[in-house]
């Protein structure tokens, strides 16, 4: 079976026209709103009421993350495109095959993040670092009795929403290239680097146009990705330095934790990585990122961390993290 997104169409309305311009937007913005209310209700750990051995877990995790005063937050959004077999139309746009819902995600996510607070949510009220910079968002929190600066940078691969404009485009190129150094740094100087997109049957993370069987509009995933596994490969790559690793890995994708958790452990012990067990929809990857997100803003320990991540039926049955605070 492919491992990639199964869209499903309840969930992702093709007829209704993206609020704010882009394809997805405004269902992912549903997503991210209705999952920050169960958030909202959810209490945040004191480190006073775990056992010692929890607690001191715990405070080991946050004090690499926090001792240089900065929480320092990556989210990578790959080249998120979604195959039907035939156009999508949305209102009166027809964005052909295979169109890219990464930008929209990213609409939606720093929707979110700037937005208003609700209960004990934390992803929320972050101001634009600067007026040139609309991918970094800034805020002070205090976590775990430590006031720190919080800062979320978002980035997403594709050039525009089209297929057939990215396929062999200078722009798309230059984009890919961005973003492949932009993760690339995320993993060895990040606190906590998260990739939403496709796992490509084991040859993701990829921030690139699909490659196609010759001839056809089929995904090359049995004689590319999952034979060269180029985007796993550039990641390791990346970690190769064990005192440049990432404290927290999201591999926000399809059956993540198949294609990719064992040699992740392997190569980065010391990092958490958050991984799925199935073939998801965007809504259970998406929203479980921005669980983790929360988590860290609260500096959560292990039973609360995991509960963010886990705050849905779908979510509890599909989603996992190992190596945080083990």
């Amino acid at each position: 079976m492919k491992k990639i997104f199964i869209m499903i169409l309840m969930l992702l309305p093709m007829m209704a026209e993206a609020r704010r311009g882009y394809v997805y937007q405004n269902s992912f913005e549903a997503y991210g709103e209705s999952y920050a209310k169960n958030l909202a209700n959810l209490g945040n750990d004191k480190l006073s009421n775990l056992p010692s051995d929890k607690r001191a877990v715990c405070e080991q995790r946050y004090g690499r993350i926090l001792n240089d005063g900065l929480i320092d937050i990556r989210v990578a959004m790959g080249y998120l495109d979604w195959t039907t077999g035939k156009p999508v139309r949305s209102g009166s746009r027809n964005y052909g095959y295979s169109p890219s819902i990464d930008i929209g995600a990213y609409y939606a996510l720093r929707e979110l993040i700037t937005g208003r607070c609700m209960g004990n949510f934390r992803l929320c009220r972050f101001k634009q670092e600067s007026s040139s910079n609309p991918y970094v968002f800034v805020k002070d929190v205090n976590v775990q009795g430590r006031q720190v600066r919080a800062r979320v940078e978002i980035q997403f691969a594709s050039a525009t929403e089209y297929l057939e404009n990215n396929v062999n485009s200078s722009t798309q190129a230059q984009r890919t290239a961005f973003m492949e150094g932009f993760y690339n740094r995320a993993l060895q100087d990040a606190d906590a680097a998260f990739y939403f997109g496709h796992s490509r049957n084991g040859g993701g993370p990829d921030f690139a146009p699909p490659k196609f069987v010759p001839g056809t509009n089929k995904v090359n995933y049995a004689g590319y990705y999952k034979k060269y596994r180029p985007g796993f490969s550039k990641m390791l790559q990346s970690l190769g330095n064990p005192s440049r690793q990432a404290d927290v890995i999201g591999m926000m994708s399809c059956d993540s934790r198949d294609h990719f958790m064992s040699k992740l452990r392997s190569t980065a012990p010391r990092s958490g990585v958050i991984t799925s067990t199935q073939v998801l929809t965007v809504e259970e990857v998406y929203t479980a990122m921005i669980g983790g997100m929360d988590a860290l803003l609260r500096g959560q320990c292990q039973k609360t961390f995991y509960q963010q991540l886990r705050m849905t039926a779908r979510n509890a049955a599909n989603i996992t993290m190992d190596g945080m605070f083990e």
